[in-house]
């Protein structure tokens, strides 16, 4: 996808001077939530993009002639080296809150200590980092403290490093901006601790873009810490008053300070609770939770010095993420990365074929592909899986019970599709339009599994749509799992066909 495309223009009003065409700029955690957003921008102020991502089983979604993708894993040292040849500026978008709660602190510290070393070997000139607001002190979360902790690291270096700390983003796609969705309209009952209404200072994810590239285009700065965040301060609560009338929900709170249980298991079966019926991973909202303990707004404006532009309210922010999903302009969101445990995944074509078991299904339909593909594409989300919903949503029940990402991720726009896209517990790993559509499996099951669409055009304007189900079944359980699935499969995709072919022939 041309990064033209999808880019908002935050930058366009920025008062400062592009670097030298061409300067290479290194943007690490690139298929990251705010790496989406400020990867066009660079694009457009003419600077080659040195796209770093930690695995090679979803591709990039962005290309352009200044854009180079390279793979290294910071936890990896030896990786790192070439990565950061030629680059002028970095910017570290990385961090580990997928990871168990007990891992992802020293994974974070570790990380950064191996991208600083490597760095130094080279003649890199600036480190940007983006980090959390919240003073230093006893209650500060783990999710917190670790961001500071990185942002300490890189301070040490020898190298110029400019970190930016900022509260929560707001912005369509976001981890903060779902869950608080997911609250104002559908959590109508609230459990809530006195300790968690501390202030914060929300920011919308145009002026973090803004404050990131202006930050390495401001000349002569120091390594030092700038907070950057919205014009409101509010308590938590207010917070999500607001948001819920904003988007015309009702939510009501209740205390649970008598509950005899530490806050940080409140938080765990909170964030627990919640799993079952967001989209967001249960570690991931502990962390949030958790962070809702400690104040985070700015206490200096230093930033507005060199950075002099108006920054936009909550209100504001929230409309103008309302505007982007009603104009299905959500290029990018937090689900773009996938599990820890698929990070490993090799795609299909890799595979041997004699590892699989295959469940193949295909009817012919009236109509041609151009007309069948679009329908194939709207599959899961809001808009189901065309047959058999409800044994879908059992599955995607079990999943998420056991851990995994169940059907509540969705999709990131209802109608189209791209590489890289989550969609329900799939993602899209193959899409050539009015061809093929490969979907991998990131559920939780004992092996690996896909589900394929190929689309085969036959005489007089009809075509073949055959529908296969690959699975590399682990040892015992895998063999078990298939076996046990394989007449639910026969009704469920020979049904889906079935609603293919009557959708296509009735349009």
């Amino acid at each position: 996808m041309d990064p033209e495309v999808v880019n908002y223009h935050y930058c366009d009003d920025l008062l400062t001077r592009p670097l030298p065409p061409n300067t290479r700029i290194l943007i690490t955690g690139a298929n990251g939530y705010v790496a989406h957003r400020l990867i066009p921008e660079l694009i457009h102020r003419g600077y080659i993009v040195r796209c770093m991502f930690r695995n090679r089983s979803t591709p990039p979604i962005l290309i352009h002639p200044r854009i180079e993708v390279v793979y290294a894993d910071c936890l990896k040292p030896e990786e790192l080296p070439p990565v950061l040849q030629g680059v002028h500026t970095a910017y570290y978008l990385i961090h580990s809150m997928r990871a168990k709660k007990k891992e992802f602190h020293e994974r974070d510290a570790r990380a950064a200590h191996n991208f600083v070393r490597a760095a130094e070997a080279t003649e890199i000139q600036r480190i940007i980092y983006l980090g959390g607001l919240g003073e230093k002190s006893e209650g500060l979360s783990e999710h917190l403290r670790s961001r500071q902790e990185v942002g300490r690291i890189l301070t040490e270096s020898s190298i110029t490093a400019v970190k930016l700390r900022a509260a929560i983003i707001v912005g369509a796609g976001s981890a903060s901006y779902e869950l608080m969705k997911f609250l104002a309209l559908d959590g109508r009952w609230i459990p809530f601790l006195s300790e968690f209404n501390s202030k914060c200072q929300p920011i919308a994810i145009r002026d973090v873009i803004k404050y990131l590239v202006g930050i390495l285009e401001m000349p002569g700065l120091k390594s030092r810490v700038y907070q950057i965040g919205g014009k409101d301060v509010m308590s938590y609560k207010d917070l999500l008053l607001k948001f819920a009338g904003l988007l015309n929900g009702r939510i009501r709170f209740f205390d649970v300070s008598w509950v005899p249980v530490p806050v940080e298991w409140l938080c765990w079966i909170y964030a627990y609770w919640l799993h079952l019926f967001t989209s967001i991973p249960a570690n991931i909202t502990s962390l949030l939770l958790s962070s809702l303990r400690s104040d985070v707004f700015c206490r200096e404006k230093d930033i507005a010095e060199i950075l002099p532009f108006e920054p936009l309210n909550f209100q504001t922010a929230v409309q103008w993420a309302q505007e982007m999903e009603a104009q299905s302009r959500v290029f990018s969101h937090w689900s773009d990365v996938p599990p820890d445990a698929m990070k490993d995944q090799m795609p299909l074509f890799e595979y041997e074929s004699s590892d699989f078991e295959v469940d193949e299904h295909s009817i012919e339909i009236c109509a041609p592909p151009e007309k069948i593909f679009p329908i194939i594409c709207r599959v899961g989300g809001e808009n189901g899986w065309a047959h058999a919903n409800l044994l879908w949503e059992i599955r995607g029940l079990i999943d998420r019970v056991i851990g995994g990402v169940g059907l509540h991720r969705g999709r990131r726009d209802p109608d189209q599709l791209r590489v890289g896209d989550s969609v329900d517990f799939w993602r899209v790993e193959k899409l050539e339009p009015g061809r093929e559509l490969l979907l991998r499996a990131e559920m939780i099951s004992p092996g690996f599994s896909w589900l394929q669409f190929e689309l085969e055009p036959i005489d007089d304007g009809n075509t073949r749509v055959t529908l296969r189900a690959h699975f590399i079944p682990k040892p015992f359980w895998g063999h078990l799992y298939w076996a046990s699935l394989s007449k639910f499969h026969t009704y469920i995709f020979t049904g889906m066909l079935e609603s293919f072919r009557r959708e296509a022939t009735e349009a």
